[in-house]
């Protein structure tokens, strides 16, 4: 069975194609083993994930994918590998934050600051729209970018993951001491991310699936991957 990644840390990291890590990618591969599936780990875009579950019944799976109506429709998905931290702003330290504003999104922009966004992203409906009828933004491929961008006081402000923010601060720690977390009062939970497979991959492979992810979550070891996904103070 294929199981298909594409590199995004802090959730799967490859190199040359390979696993390298990634606490998604190293719940899945731990839940395959335990079920006694067998996988071979391919890179692929999340367009072709798509358009190849899509295509007919596929022996493919892929990794921490949101479960969505439309997707019910060609795809079969596993209980939840884990629940994302609601969305927060990060702002550069030298920001002067309103004293008067509150932690929701529409008084953060109407304090005017100039935003970074992640180019092809969706935040949510509601920030969606928020968002769309805000001229202040600017669009980018790379979140790591876009804090780099923080620090150098050319952006204001960014909606990030939380969990993506932590590891570009491991792996960059001089970027700490210049950007600021701002935790939002109207953010969403985050979104379920799970396992989804075609539609070849029979109920009984699922179900072995849901028991192995069921028993992993209960371990310490999954509960040190989600810790290395938080920030720390």
């Amino acid at each position: 069975m294929s199981l298909l990644v594409f590199d995004r840390p802090p959730y799967y990291q490859l190199q040359h194609g390979q696993p390298s890590g990634g606490f998604l990618l190293t719940t899945a591969l731990t839940v395959f083993a335990q079920a006694g599936i067998p996988v071979t780990v391919r890179e692929m875009p999340p367009g072709r994930v798509v358009a190849m579950l899509k295509d007919g019944p596929s022996r493919a799976c892929a990794v921490g994918w949101y479960k969505t109506a439309e997707r019910e429709a060609f795809a079969r998905f596993s209980e939840p590998l884990y629940r994302n931290q609601p969305t927060a702003v990060a702002v550069r330290a030298t920001l002067s934050v309103p004293e008067t504003c509150s932690p929701f999104l529409a008084d953060l922009l109407a304090a005017g600051w100039h935003w970074g966004l992640r180019e092809g992203f969706s935040y949510g409906a509601e920030y969606d729209q928020l968002l769309a009828a805000y001229p202040a933004t600017k669009r980018f491929a790379d979140t790591a970018h876009m804090v780099e961008l923080l620090a150098k006081d050319r952006l204001d402000a960014m909606l990030v993951e939380p969990e993506e923010l932590a590891w570009i601060f491991a792996s960059k720690p001089a970027l700490r001491k210049h950007v600021r977390i701002v935790r939002l009062a109207d953010s969403p939970l985050g979104g379920r991310r799970h396992i989804m497979c075609g539609l070849g991959v029979s109920p009984g492979e699922m179900a072995r699936l849901d028991a192995a992810i069921e028993s992993f979550r209960a371990t310490p070891q999954y509960q040190g991957l989600v810790d290395g996904l938080h920030l720390t103070p």
